[in-house]
């Protein structure tokens, strides 16, 4: 098995990718390759490709005029497993099938799975349900262990980071009143890479890791859940909080999701920042690691996520 990304589109999907194949089973890991698009062009495929977010891996700049080759090569592989960290949709979904490649499975990246449209529909169809590794889901038990206990430094008391729109502007003047002092970085839509004026892992890591709430707005008008922002969270022991005015609801079985910033802070000031940050690490603590989820739907059993 191949797994393919592109090195240097998006940094939180080439990040994904390495993680997913070190948190394989040594097993799997054996026989499999993790290889950036124009490496796996340069050698010869295995049978089984698996694509993380092709419409990056496409356009990886660094594949130029050898797009059309990796279309004909991917279309000789008997098994062509797309990995999905699209909402679907939207026109960023519908790029994952633009080139016309006949994905064999479609794997959604993230805790819950959506509603495919009528195009896709009879394309099998897996949750990932996760996207942390072993190793950071025995951080996230750490970190959940030593939260009443823990004095903590965390002078920002937001970070609110993410592509541009009207509802999102005026949600960051609303947070900016509720309480000042926070961080606002705002940028034109596209992949999180160098020269986009977007945070690196690293920067993102540093702010994090002094903040107290990590809170975002819904971006799409689809009901959609930001595992990645959630899990990047958890990492520095930020709290994750999204906004989302009409699919909140959808999103009951996760802790971090409300309507408004009024019905967060009803909760802030009910429960606690301790306490919903120990209901966040216990959602992802429920769910299997990156690796044994992945090894799951290959094997044909995959793992129901709640």
């Amino acid at each position: 098995m191949d797994i393919i990304y592109s090195h240097s589109n998006n940094w939180y999907h080439a990040d994904f990718a390495r993680r997913l194949y070190a948190d394989l089973p040594a097993d799997l890991r054996a026989t499999t390759r993790l290889l950036n698009v124009v490496a796996w062009l340069a050698g010869e495929p295995h049978d089984h490709a698996v694509v993380v977010n092709w419409e990056e891996v496409v356009r990886e700049p660094q594949l130029g005029a050898m797009a059309r080759q990796l279309c004909a090569r991917l279309a000789g592989c008997s098994r062509r497993t797309l990995l999905s960290a699209e909402c679907v949709g939207t026109a960023w979904f519908d790029k994952q099938f633009a080139e016309g490649i006949a994905w064999t499975e479609l794997i959604e990246v993230g805790w819950f799975g959506y509603a495919l449209p009528e195009a896709y529909g009879g394309l099998p169809y897996h949750v990932l349900g996760t996207v942390a590794t072993r190793a950071e889901l025995d951080d996230f038990a750490r970190r959940r262990a030593a939260l009443s206990s823990a004095a903590e430094d965390r002078p920002i008391p937001w970070a609110f980071v993410g592509m541009r729109t009207p509802e999102r502007m005026a949600f960051a003047q609303e947070l900016v009143r509720w309480r000042p002092g926070g961080f606002l970085l705002l940028t034109e839509e596209g992949p999180a890479r160098p020269g986009s004026g977007r945070l690196t892992q690293a920067e993102l890591a540093r702010l994090l890791a002094r903040t107290e709430l990590y809170i975002w707005r819904a971006h799409h008008p689809l009901p959609y859940f930001e595992t990645f922002r959630v899990h990047d969270a958890l990492r520095s022991g930020a709290l994750p909080v999204k906004i989302d005015p009409d699919h909140a609801a959808c999103f009951a079985a996760a802790p971090c999701v409300f309507p408004s910033l009024g019905a967060f802070e009803a909760a802030l000031r009910a429960q606690g920042r301790t306490a919903l940050l120990a209901a966040a690490y216990a959602a992802a603590l429920a769910r299997p690691s990156l690796g044994e989820a992945f090894a799951a739907i290959l094997a044909g059993s995959p793992r129901p996520s709640a």
